[in-house]
C-alpha cells in the first residue's frame, strides 16, 4: 500500500507518470501550449496599439517578440540567478529594439549614461514620471518579464490558467469601461485561448501518461488533435446562426452591464426596484441614472457677485433616453476670453438685460470643466494672474445653441480661481410670453424640433395620454408651461429620500404614476417630456440656484452644493430659451416684479465622487435612510429577518457539515502534487469526533484501533469501513512510509464515506 524509502511500486499507475511529483510530458507539448499563452498574452497588448497611433506597430512586435523569447526561456532548465540574468538580457534587448531605431547598438551604449541621469533624478525628487520614457520603459519590460514567468510556472506546472485568464477578462473589462477602447473581439477571442488551454492542460490531470517524450503511442497528440478540432467546432456551430439570419452587432461589454446582469440574477426584476447608493448634493458633468436618493450638502461651491438674482446656468441636455439626460450630438467651437463670444442679437432689450458677473471658485477648477455664468455667456475674462504676473489668456471651448462654456481641458494644467463674465438674462415678462404665443404664428425652426422633441421610443404612452390631458385647455405656449407647473404641484411631494426606478421602466413614467415623489431632477425631466409629448421644445439644464445672500457684502452670494439645481428652459420664437423652475415651491428669476429672493433651499442634483466628503455624517445619513425604507415597506424586513433565519440555519448545518465538506473539497480540488501526510490527517481528524459522538468517547489508554474493535463500534454496518480506517490512520500517524496517491485516495473516499454516514444519524 505504501511507498517505502522514496521508492515506486512497479504496478502502480502512478509510478509510470510521475518523476518526483511531476508529470513526464512531452517538450513539444509543452511548446504548443506556451505559444497558445503567447497569444492570450497578446490580448493584453494589441487593445491598447490599436488606434493608429504611431510607433504602435513597434511597439506591439517588439512586445510579442519580447513575450516570445521570454516564454521560449521558460521551457529551459536552469537555476533561478540563470533564468534572472537570461530574463533580464531579453529586456535589455527588447529595449535596444524598441528606442534604438535603426542603431540598436549605438543606443544600448549610450542608454547607461540616460540611466544613470534618470536615478539621480528619482533620488533627488522622488518622482516616477521625471524618469525618461526609455528607463519606465526598462521598467515596464522587467516587470512584463517578471509576470510572463509566473504565468508560464502557473499554467505548466501547477495546470491552470484560470487565474491569468480572469485577470485578462478583468483587465479588457477595464479598458472598456474606463479607457473607452472597443475590446469585444478581444474578450471573445481570450475565452477561446483560456479554454484550449485548460483543455490542453486537462490531460495532465489524469493518471494516464507515457514514460517516453515521444509522441508514438501516447495520448498528447491525439489529446491535442481532439481539442484544437473541438474549439473550432464550437466557433464554426456558433456562427452557423449568422448564416440563417440577420444578426445585429453586439453590444460593447461594460462593468455597468455585467452589474445589471448581477442584479438580475439576485432576484431584482423589472417590477422591482434596484437599490442605489445615497449620494451628496453638488454638482458634476457625469451623466449618471437618476433617483438616487441624496444626502444635503454644505460645503462652498465658489463666491459670486451679481448686480440681480440669478440661477447659475453649467449645461444643458438635449437626449432623453428614459434613465438620464446626455447631449451626443452637442459640439463646440474654440473661443479667446479677448473678444465677444457672440453678437446674434441676444442684446435685445425686450427679452434680455445685460449685467457683469464675478465668480471665485473655492475648490480647484480647470479644464475640462464648464464656467458657471446667470445667463447666455457674451464675453469672458480671468483675473488670475500667471507667473509672470500676466493675466491668463486661456483657450476656451463656447457652444452657441446651448449657451454654454467650457475651460478647454486640452494641455491646459492651469487652475482657475477667478473670472468676470458679461451675461443676458432674461427679463421678459409672463404677459410678453404670451403675446408670444398668441401672435406668433411661424413654426419653430427645423433644427429645434429635430432635437428638441426628441422622446424615446419606450416612452409608456400613458405618460403621452397625460401630457395630452394637462395641455389641451391652454391657449398659448406659457399657459401649457405653467398647466404642467401646476399639475406636477398638485399631483407629486418634493423628498430627496428616493430611490432608483425598476430596471427597464421609464423614469418619468416610474415618477408621475408610481412613487409620486422626488426632488429637482424627477419635476424638471417630467415636465420636460410632458412638454415635448405635445410639441413644445424643451431642454434641462443644471448647475446652481442663487445661493445665500451675505450679509457683509452687498450683491455677493455663497454658492454651496446645496443650492444644486436643475430646471427647464422653453424655446419661444422670436425670443429664445426662456428658463422655468419646474420644483413645486420655488420661484424662477425671470420677469419684473418676480420675488427672485424667495429662491432659497434649492433641490439638489446629485454629485459623483472625488466631490464626496464628511464620509461619517454621510454614512449615519444613508443608514437612516435606509431604516426609513425598511420601516415604510413591512415586506422587506419580512424578507431581511427570514433572509437571517435562513443564514442562521445555513450556518448550523454547514458545522454538521463541514468535516464531509472539507474532505470533497480535497478530492476534488485539481493540483499537481497530493496532499502531505499532515494535511491528510487533519482533513480526516473530524471523524474521530463524529466517532466519539456517536459511540461515545475514547476511554484513556486505548489505542485507535482497539477503540475501532470495540464491540459498539465493530457491531455496525460501517465497522469494516471504521476498522480500515482506524488501520490506515495509525499508519499515517507513526509509520516512515510516505502514502501512494491511489492508496491516499483510498483513505479520504472511507474517511468521506464514513462522515456522511455519522452525519446523517
Amino acid at each position: 500500500m505504501w511507498e517505502r524509502n522514496g521508492k515506486r511500486q512497479p504496478n502502480s499507475i502512478v509510478a509510470d507518470i510521475e518523476d518526483e511529483g511531476r508529470v513526464i510530458v512531452p517538450v513539444l507539448y509543452k511548446i504548443f501550449i506556451s505559444v497558445i499563452l503567447l497569444i492570450l498574452s497578446l490580448e493584453w497588448i494589441y487593445p491598447v496599439t490599436s488606434s493608429d497611433q504611431q510607433g504602435s506597430e513597434r511597439f506591439l512586435s517588439v512586445m510579442a517578440g519580447l513575450t516570445g523569447a521570454l516564454l521560449l526561456a521558460g521551457l529551459i532548465r536552469t537555476g533561478w540567478i540563470s533564468g534572472v540574468l537570461i530574463r533580464l538580457f531579453i529586456a535589455l534587448a527588447a529595449l535596444c529594439l524598441m528606442y534604438g531605431g535603426n542603431d540598436p547598438v549605438g543606443w544600448a551604449t549610450a542608454y547607461p549614461g540616460i540611466l544613470s541621469a534618470d536615478m539621480d533624478t528619482f533620488i533627488d525628487n522622488w518622482r516616477f514620471h521625471a524618469m525618461s520614457t526609455e528607463t519606465r520603459g526598462l521598467l515596464m519590460m522587467c516587470g512584463w518579464s517578471m509576470l510572463m514567468a509566473s504565468v508560464q510556472s502557473l499554467v505548466l506546472h501547477r495546470r491552470s490558467v484560470m487565474l491569468f485568464g480572469s485577470a485578462t477578462l478583468v483587465y479588457l473589462l477595464l479598458l472598456e469601461s474606463f479607457a473607452g477602447l472597443d475590446v469585444y473581439a478581444s474578450v471573445i477571442r481570450s475565452v477561446l485561448w483560456i479554454l484550449l488551454i485548460q483543455a490542453l492542460l486537462q490531460l495532465l490531470r489524469l493518471n494516464v501518461g507515457v514514460t517516453t517524450p515521444s509522441y508514438r503511442g501516447s495520448p498528447y497528440g491525439r489529446w491535442s488533435a481532439v481539442t484544437i478540432v473541438a474549439s473550432a467546432g464550437m466557433v464554426l456551430f456558433s456562427s452557423l446562426p449568422g448564416q440563417f439570419a440577420s444578426i445585429p452587432q453586439p453590444e460593447r461589454i461594460s462593468l455597468e452591464q455585467i452589474g445589471e446582469r448581477l442584479a438580475r440574477w439576485a432576484g431584482y426584476t423589472q417590477h422591482s426596484s434596484i437599490p442605489a447608493a445615497t449620494a451628496v448634493t453638488g454638482y458634476s458633468t457625469a451623466d449618471a441614472p437618476m433617483g438616487a436618493p441624496l444626502v444635503q450638502g454644505s460645503s462652498i461651491f465658489f463666491i459670486a457677485k451679481s448686480p440681480e438674482v440669478t440661477y447659475w446656468r453649467g449645461e444643458t441636455r438635449s437626449y432623453y433616453n428614459g434613465s438620464t439626460w446626455s447631449d451626443p450630438g452637442q459640439s463646440f467651437e474654440t473661443a479667446s476670453s479677448s473678444g465677444l463670444l457672440r453678437t446674434d442679437g441676444w442684446e435685445n432689450p425686450t427679452y434680455w438685460s445685460r449685467i457683469r458677473q464675478t465668480v471665485t471658485m473655492q475648490r480647484e477648477w480647470k479644464g475640462p470643466n464648464p464656467l458657471f455664468t446667470g445667463g447666455i455667456p457674451v464675453n469672458v475674462s480671468f483675473q488670475d494672474k500667471n507667473k509672470d504676473n500676466q493675466e491668463n489668456m486661456l483657450s476656451l471651448l463656447s457652444n452657441r445653441e446651448s449657451a454654454t462654456l467650457w475651460l478647454a481641458g486640452s494641455g491646459n494644467d492651469k487652475v482657475i480661481k477667478n473670472y468676470s463674465a458679461d451675461v443676458m438674462v432674461p427679463v421678459a415678462s409672463p404677459e410678453q410670453l404670451r403675446l408670444l404665443g398668441e401672435t406668433n404664428k411661424e413654426k419653430d425652426p427645423v433644427a429645434i424640433r429635430r432635437t428638441y422633441l426628441q422622446l424615446p421610443t419606450t416612452l409608456p404612452d400613458r405618460v403621452q395620454t397625460l401630457a395630452k390631458e394637462i395641455i389641451q385647455g391652454s391657449e398659448t405656449r406659457y399657459d401649457a408651461v405653467q398647466a404642467v407647473k401646476t399639475y406636477l404641484a398638485d399631483h407629486a411631494e418634493y423628498t430627496l429620500d428616493t430611490r432608483m426606478p425598476p430596471r427597464g421602466t421609464d423614469f418619468v413614467d416610474d415618477f408621475l404614476f408610481v412613487t409620486r415623489q422626488g426632488y429637482c431632477n424627477h419635476f424638471s425631466t417630467a415636465m420636460i417630456v410632458l412638454l415635448r409629448a405635445e410639441g413644445i421644445p424643451a431642454r434641462w439644464v443644471k448647475g446652481f440656484g442663487p445661493g445665500v445672500t451675505d450679509p457683509d457684502v452687498p450683491g455677493q452670494y455663497m454658492i454651496s452644493q446645496g443650492d444644486a439645481h436643475s430646471w427647464v428652459e422653453v424655446y419661444f420664437p422670436g425670443a429664445g430659451w426662456m428658463p422655468f423652475e419646474a420644483t413645486p415651491g420655488f420661484t424662477m428669476a425671470q420677469g419684473v416684479g418676480e420675488d427672485v429672493a424667495a429662491l432659497a433651499g434649492l433641490q439638489p442634483v446629485a454629485e459623483t465622487p472625488p466631490y464626496m466628503s464628511g464620509g461619517v455624517a454621510y454614512a449615519g445619513a444613508w443608514l437612516f435612510a435606509r431604516a426609513q425604507a425598511i420601516a415604510a415597506e413591512p415586506w422587506l424586513a419580512a424578507a431581511l429577518v427570514t433572509a437571517a433565519l435562513l443564514g442562521a440555519a445555513a450556518l448550523v448545518r454547514m458545522r454538521r457539515l463541514r468535516p464531509a465538506l472539507r474532505i470533497r473539497l480535497l478530492l476534488a480540488w485539481p493540483r499537481s502534487s497530493f496532499p502531505d501526510r499532515d494535511r491528510l490527517l487533519r482533513a480526516a481528524d473530524p471523524v474521530w469526533a463524529a466517532l466519539a459522538r456517536r459511540y461515545g468517547p475514547r476511554p484513556p489508554g486505548m489505542t485507535l484501533r482497539e477503540y475501532a474493535a470495540s464491540p459498539a463500534l465493530a457491531a455496525g454496518t460501517d465497522g469494516a469501513d471504521i476498522a480500515r480506517f482506524a488501520a490506515d490512520w495509525e499508519r499515517l500517524l507513526y509509520g516512515p512510509d510516505r502514502p501512494l496517491r491511489a492508496d491516499s485516495l483510498d483513505f479520504l473516499r472511507r474517511a468521506l464515506r464514513l462522515a456522511r454516514q455519522l452525519q446523517a444519524l
